[in-house]
């Protein structure tokens, strides 16, 4: 399981409590995305975070290059543009925004919404990709959801590739049954983040 950061769904103490818990309660990855703070708060956060997790447990700053590369952090998540842009060094004089994830020995992850999206991502490069958002969910109120079909057929085109497929959105202990066997794994974000008790809802996913 992969947890998405949001410390708009709980308090701050609880916050770092949260992520505390599920790291020691079998999450992973733990994708900071915290996309409102400046540069010194995100790293400020992240170390901060780092200190209080399972050793065990990766983070992975999403989409914030600078930070990423600042802290040394275990990975990378980009949106699908901007990996595109980085990978065909479409950006590659703009220092602040550029990494060699051709020749990366880092974490890299993509955030996909389409079946083109992930050929796109399979003539190049990743160790996995989100794909989103599968069911309804409140972060995507006005968007229709993309559905299982969606899964099943990303889950094919990556047989035989080394890209782990990652279903995200909406994703709840009671609809996690119809979707495990179409991706390597899921990300969740609300379920946890407002969660009372982390390691209740983990084992309520039950997807081992």
């Amino acid at each position: 399981m992969y947890l998405i950061t949001n410390r708009h769904l709980c308090k701050y103490d609880r916050y770092i409590e949260v992520i505390k818990e599920a790291s020691y309660c079998g999450v992973k990855n733990i994708i900071l995305r915290e996309k409102d703070l400046s540069n010194d708060e995100l790293e400020n956060l992240y170390l901060k975070i780092k200190k209080n997790i399972n050793k065990d447990t990766k983070i992975i700053i999403n989409s914030n290059i600078e930070v990423f590369k600042r802290v040394d952090a275990d990975g990378i998540h980009l949106p699908f543009d901007k990996f595109i842009d980085i990978y065909d060094e479409k950006n590659k004089k703009d220092t602040n925004e550029y990494i060699d994830i051709k020749n990366f020995n880092k974490i890299l992850g993509v955030s996909t919404h389409s079946i083109k999206d992930i050929v796109e991502v399979l003539k190049r490069n990743a160790d996995y990709i989100f794909l989103s958002h599968i069911y309804e969910t409140k972060c995507k109120e006005n968007l229709k959801p993309k559905g299982i079909e969606i899964l099943k057929e990303a889950n094919s085109l990556l047989t035989n590739s080394n890209i782990n497929l990652i279903a995200l959105g909406g994703i709840t202990p009671s609809n996690v049954k119809y979707i495990v066997d179409y991706c390597d794994d899921i990300a969740v974000m609300s379920n946890l983040m407002s969660s009372k008790n982390i390691k209740k809802t983990i084992n309520e996913y039950n997807i081992d």
